[in-house]
């Protein structure tokens, strides 16, 4: 997912299903992957349904394949969440089901 607001700098967002479920996996993890990736901003949403793995960098390209082989390696399910559009319905925006 690309963002960019009045010709600011373009951040590359992109969002992960997990299964991971506690805390302390999830601080794990993000010790692992903040040394690997020291140039992106990487945080989990253990609240949301999909314990949201987030992972942000100024950079023009993000490989996702490199963080999925990380968190795979420890015994975790991981995938990328495609991006989404919402649709408006009668002034309500939704967004289409995951096919995941």
């Amino acid at each position: 997912m690309h963002n960019s607001f009045n010709g600011q700098q373009t951040t590359i967002v992109e969002v992960f299903r997990t299964s991971v479920t506690t805390i302390e996996k999830a601080e794990f993890l993000l010790d692992k992957l903040q040394k690997e990736f020291p140039c992106c901003e990487i945080n989990f949403d253990l609240e949301d349904c999909d314990n949201i793995l987030r992972v942000a960098t100024a950079e023009n390209t993000m490989d996702t394949a490199p963080i999925v082989k990380l968190v795979k390696k420890y015994q975790e399910d991981i995938q990328v969440l495609p991006d989404e559009i919402p649709i408006k319905v009668k002034g309500i925006d939704t967004y289409p089901q995951w096919n995941i």
